[in-house]
C-alpha cells in the first residue's frame, strides 16, 4: 500500500457514479488515510460521474479546494 503516515493532506474529489474509478476505491482510500492520521477529506458528487460535473457541482468542488486549500495552510495570497 501507498498509504502511510507523514503524507501531505489529501482532498478526494469523487463522483459516486463514476464507471471509471469506482466510488468505494474512495471511500477506502479516504479510510485507509484517516486510520493513519494523514488529513484528508472525501468530497462526494452524488451521481457525480468521471470528470463530468455540473456548473453548479464545479462551484462546489472550487469552493471546497479553496476551503481544503485554506485549512491546512497551502492557500496562496
Amino acid at each position: 500500500t501507498y498509504v502511510r503516515a507523514g503524507l501531505p493532506p489529501i482532498l478526494t474529489i469523487h463522483g459516486d457514479n463514476d464507471t471509471t474509478v469506482p466510488y468505494p476505491q474512495a471511500v477506502r482510500l479516504h479510510e485507509a488515510l484517516a486510520k493513519v492520521n494523514v488529513p484528508n477529506q472525501l468530497l462526494t458528487i452524488p451521481g457525480g460521474r468521471h470528470g463530468q460535473f455540473t456548473p453548479e457541482e464545479r462551484l462546489k468542488i472550487f469552493a471546497t479546494i479553496r476551503e481544503f486549500l485554506a485549512k491546512h495552510g497551502l492557500a496562496g495570497q
